[in-house]
């Protein structure tokens, strides 16, 4: 590879990305109500062409920086990691912080009958 190669996808000093994480991030951001499971299939299917590793990799490498959130949560009673725009993993976390606070009550409700 030649030297003027590795500078076009190297990181600008205004902090861009490099063109995968890019492209990702943005198809995170046009989805705002999806979250996408760590090793899943769904974001394979908008990236065919892309190998899975680097896909998980874009995914955690974006996670870390803070461009994208993440979290994990519980499926079908595994727990599993989620990648998702930071308003797709606030809406996910208060719609479970509801969940278990509208149980909790139920539960306390029927260990106190017993």
């Amino acid at each position: 590879m030649k030297i003027t190669q590795i500078s076009q996808y190297s990181l600008s000093a205004d902090g861009g990305l490099p063109p995968l994480q890019q492209m990702i991030y943005e198809e995170l951001a046009r989805r705002p109500d999806e979250v996408f499971e760590y090793q899943g299939d769904d974001l394979m299917r908008a990236f065919p062409r892309l190998k899975r590793s680097a896909l998980n990799w874009s995914l955690w490498q974006l996670a870390k920086v803070g461009h994208i959130g993440k979290a994990k949560v519980r499926v079908s009673g595994k727990l599993t990691t989620v990648y998702g725009s930071h308003d797709a993993i606030d809406t996910l976390k208060t719609r479970l912080n509801q969940s278990t606070d509208e149980t909790a009550p139920q539960e306390a409700e029927s260990a106190v009958a017993m």
